[in-house]
């Protein structure tokens, strides 16, 4: 893995540990420390409070003590899956990894590694082939 700044809304970047080879459509899957995941938390719910709960997924950092050892649960939220189909979706318990981070969002929130200079290294856009003209319509 290698360390990165990424982002997914092209405001909020984060250090992560990525993996290369991981990623989906060229969109990474950051691996966070506990510290970030409160800060991510920290914003989500922040933008949640401004848009409206149906308009951004939320994290929430837990934590509690148990037998005199304290853990944190993390537990991501998207609500919208709440009333809809995929209703038993809607809530996630993210595990970390072996090293205590964790992958907030998985590929499914579309995050991009940044370059050095912060500028975001977008995936590239598939090319596409335009499609003839439509017999009434003229060849631009």
């Amino acid at each position: 893995m290698i360390e990165a700044f990424v982002t997914c809304n092209d405001r909020d970047r984060y250090p992560a540990l990525v993996e290369p080879d991981d990623q989906r459509d060229g969109f990474v899957r950051p691996w966070f420390d506990l510290d970030t995941v409160r800060r991510i938390a920290a914003d989500t719910q922040a933008e949640a409070a401004r848009l409206g709960h149906g308009s951004a997924d939320t994290v929430h950092v837990m934590d509690g003590t148990v037998d005199g050892d304290g853990h944190a649960v993390v537990l991501s939220i998207c609500w919208m899956y709440l009333g809809g189909e995929r209703h038993q979706d809607a809530a996630e318990i993210v595990q970390p990894n072996d090293d205590g981070r964790y992958a907030i969002g998985g590929h499914e929130w579309c995050w991009y590694a940044l370059s050095a200079d912060l500028t975001p290294l977008i995936p590239g856009q598939v090319k596409r082939t335009p499609l003839p003209p439509l017999p009434e319509q003229r060849a631009l």
